[in-house]
């Protein structure tokens, strides 16, 4: 008797484990900012999103900041479940999995208010380009329509080391202008520039939109229905509104 009272609570204890336990899933990242940092509330509001959807469905993450490369090669080889965020390429499209829209980005041109650029991204008039170098940073893709330009001849790209180098070779004027995410170069602007430079740097219309996305290994086999419960949640995230919010509190600066 004693025997199966002991089982009985054995098995008892073993299934409200079960049951409490949650699931993890392993998502890389790497330094964005001002969408993601070590340094930030919630590493940030993309992170934020992603925590939201996957606790909101019982799942922890673990989060590891890796180099972006290496973050890629994680996700590809299996190493790790998801990756974010990443713009689709043929390449990436091969390895990976993606999830539905998380951020959409806006690309502009940023230079100098004493180096006017009379482009502002109309598709037809790349002519207006020409003989204009274009800073873009280390790794960096380029844009579809400044590809174009330079096919064309019309531009010539430079390769800065990383973002913030990058800004700081507009300014000594190595090249005319320099192709950034909107928000991205905002955010650098007024965070590592000296102030007397920040009002001498404006910006064109934005003139491409570039979608991103959380990528999943397609080697894990755990992968489609963690991509399944992460679209579930960033519908019903937007559906109430608190998608929104989160990306309206990033604009006030609530992660800064």
């Amino acid at each position: 008797m004693k025997i199966h009272i002991i089982l009985a609570i054995f098995f008892s204890t073993f299934l409200s484990l079960n049951v409490a336990a949650k699931e993890e899933i392993s998502i890389a990242i790497g330094e964005w900012l001002p969408f993601i940092s070590k340094e930030l509330p919630h590493y940030g509001v993309v992170p934020h999103i992603l925590t939201t959807i996957f606790s909101a469905k019982n799942i922890n993450i673990k989060y590891g900041f890796y180099p972006w490369k290496r973050s890629y090669l994680y996700v590809q080889s299996g190493k790790w479940h998801a990756s974010a965020l990443w713009g689709k390429t043929k390449e990436r499209l091969n390895d990976c999995y993606f999830s539905d829209i998380v951020y959409t980005g806006e690309l502009v041109l940023f230079h100098l208010k004493d180096t006017p650029i009379i482009w502002q991204g109309d598709p037809d008039k790349l002519y207006q380009l020409k003989g204009l170098h274009i800073g873009i940073p280390m790794e960096s893709a380029k844009a579809k329509l400044l590809v174009k330009a330079e096919q064309a001849k019309f531009i010539n790209f430079v390769t800065g080391t990383d973002k913030i180098s990058t800004f700081r070779m507009l300014i000594a004027k190595r090249f005319e202008a320099l192709d950034e995410n909107k928000d991205v170069g905002l955010h650098i602007i007024h965070s590592q520039l000296n102030t007397e430079y920040q009002d001498e740097i404006t910006h064109t219309k934005p003139y491409e939109r570039w979608n991103y996305h959380l990528i999943f290994s397609k080697k894990i086999e755990q992968k489609k229905s963690f991509l399944k419960i992460f679209n579930e949640g960033l519908k019903e995230l937007k559906s109430t509104g608190q998608y929104q919010q989160l990306w309206n509190d990033f604009y006030k600066g609530k992660y800064n």
